[in-house]
C-alpha cells in the first residue's frame, strides 16, 4: 500500500479498545506467531457485524485473540456470540488471557481444535453462521472449502483474509499459490457473489446467494 495512503488512513482508523491496541503493538516483530490483524481489518470486521446485525460469527484462526476481541465487541451490541477456533497451544493460552482481560469472554466460545476437524463437527451439528472469518493456515482454505460453504447461512458472508498474498512482496511463494487457488475457486462458485478489497494483505468477501 502507498505510504501516503496508509498514513492518511491511519488518521481515521482508530482502535476501539485499549486491549486491541496493546495486543497489536505488543506483538509486532514476533516471528513465532501469525501477525495480529491490522486495525483497518479489525475495524472493518466490527463494522460488518454491526452493519448486518450478525449474531452468530465463526472465526477460524484465533491467534493471540486480537481479531476475536474486535468481533466480540461488535457482537456484544447485537447480543451475539463469536465461536473461535485455533490449535496452537502457546498462542491459545495467550488468546485466552487476552480475551479474559478484555472482559468480553461471555461473548466468545473458544474451540481448541484443528480447523478442518472443527468445521466438520460444526457441520455435523447443522449449525449456521451469519459471518465466517477465515484467518487460519492458508493451505487449509481450499481443504475446508465445502464445509465452510455449508456453515454460512444463505445471505451470510465469508470473509477470507490475506487473499492478495499472490502479489504481496516478501510473502512466501507457496502461500501465494494457496491463496490464488482459493480466490479462483471462490470467484468461480456461483453459490456466492464475491469481491476483493485491497486492505491489509487483501480480503475476499463472499455473499451466499
Amino acid at each position: 500500500m502507498d505510504k501516503g495512503f496508509q498514513e492518511y488512513l491511519d488518521q481515521f482508523v482508530e482502535f476501539t479498545s485499549q486491549y486491541n491496541k496493546e495486543i497489536y503493538y505488543g506483538n509486532q516483530g514476533r516471528d513465532d506467531i501469525q501477525a495480529p490483524v491490522e486495525p483497518e481489518i479489525g475495524r472493518f470486521l466490527a463494522f460488518l457485524v454491526r452493519m448486518t446485525g450478525a449474531r452468530k460469527v465463526l472465526e477460524l484462526g484465533t491467534g493471540v485473540g486480537n481479531s476475536t476481541i474486535w468481533l466480540a465487541e461488535a457482537v456484544k451490541e447485537t447480543d451475539g456470540n463469536v465461536t473461535t477456533v485455533d490449535n496452537h497451544p502457546r498462542t491459545w493460552k495467550e488468546a485466552t488471557a487476552n480475551i479474559e482481560k478484555s472482559g468480553l469472554g461471555e461473548y466468545v466460545t473458544m474451540l481448541h481444535s484443528d480447523a478442518d476437524e472443527a468445521v466438520r463437527k460444526l457441520r455435523e451439528q447443522n449449525l449456521q453462521f451469519d459471518i465466517i472469518f477465515q484467518d487460519c493456515a492458508k493451505y487449509i482454505y481450499t481443504v475446508i472449502y465445502e464445509d465452510v460453504a455449508a456453515l454460512v447461512r444463505k445471505g451470510g458472508i465469508i470473509v477470507a483474509d490475506d487473499t492478495m498474498f499472490p502479489v504481496c512482496a516478501n510473502v512466501r511463494e507457496n502461500l501465494g499459490r494457496h491463496m490464488d487457488r482459493y480466490n479462483r475457486q471462490m470467484f468461480a462458485d456461483r453459490r456466492f457473489f464475491s469481491t476483493m478489497l485491497p486492505i491489509g494483505h487483501g480480503m475476499t468477501l463472499s455473499w451466499k446467494r
